[in-house]
């Protein structure tokens, strides 16, 4: 895969519902900016060490050398990851040579679920693998140019497509995911976004609003990233405060080309 010629920068933010720890987050990222990868996941809190699985997946895909790998060539083996953390986690909880407790069999054999999205830049072009309604909103010139997969907030549901740990490879290209590419230009901005910022994004799109203009200073903020994050959550705060903004984890990534 070529290299971006400029390596694009990048500022990652993530905060957990109200009430909830930082560890408790079912979201995940990861980023290798001189390579030109950015992945985010958002793991469903329904199923069992959703947060784990979200994380594998943005980290291999994230190490991977292939600008879009197919599912088939990546997935098998971090399913068996998957598989193997959670036996040990569970290991660490209950007596040696315990079994699984009964009603944790289930979940375990059903497996954990994430959105996904994956963005990959090179050749002065981004190539996007998304699963989900964890989303992808390209700036240019103070336009937004492109959303992607979701491109409406009414498309925003309590059901959206997932990758899962015990999911068949073959199924989710075929039944679940999307890719999409896409030109760079200097000056453009690629905002990765989980479904509740994401939703908010376009509400305020849609109403003639721009809400990237409210991004912009995070973005742009010189400071610490600790104080950086900082104000992210209060901003975040606000706008759930004010109940535009649902109470669900949140995942900023922009990136800058």
């Amino acid at each position: 895969m070529a290299l971006p010629v400029v390596a694009p920068g990048y500022r990652a933010f993530r905060l957990p519902r109200q009430e909830h720890g930082l560890e408790e987050c079912q979201d995940a990222l990861a980023c290798d900016a001189e390579r030109g990868r950015f992945a985010i996941a958002d793991g469903a809190a329904e199923s069992p060490y959703s947060s784990l699985w979200a994380q594998l997946l943005v980290d291999e895909f994230v190490r991977q050398s292939d600008r879009l790998p197919s599912w088939t060539s990546w997935l098998p083996s971090l399913q068996e990851r998957w598989l193997a953390a959670c036996g040990l986690a569970l290991s660490r909880k209950r007596p040696t040579n315990a079994a699984v407790p009964w009603y944790l069999e289930p979940g375990l054999n059903q497996g954990a679920f994430a959105t996904f999205l994956g963005l990959v830049i090179a050749d002065n072009s981004w190539f996007a693998l998304a699963v989900g309604d964890s989303c992808l909103f390209q700036m240019r010139q103070g336009e937004l140019i492109c959303a992607f997969p979701l491109t409406r907030a009414a498309d925003f549901g309590n059901a959206p497509w997932l990758v899962g740990s015990r999911t068949s490879p073959i199924e989710v290209p075929q039944k679940y995911g999307l890719q999409q590419m896409g030109d760079c230009r200097p000056g453009d901005r690629l905002w990765l976004m989980t479904d509740a910022l994401a939703q908010w994004f376009l509400i305020q799109a849609e109403s003639g609003g721009k809400p990237w203009l409210a991004l912009e200073p995070l973005v742009h903020a010189t400071a610490e990233d600790a104080v950086a994050q900082q104000a992210f959550a209060a901003w975040i705060e606000g706008l759930r405060a004010a109940r535009q903004l649902r109470n669900d984890d949140v995942t900023l990534l922009a990136v800058s080309v």
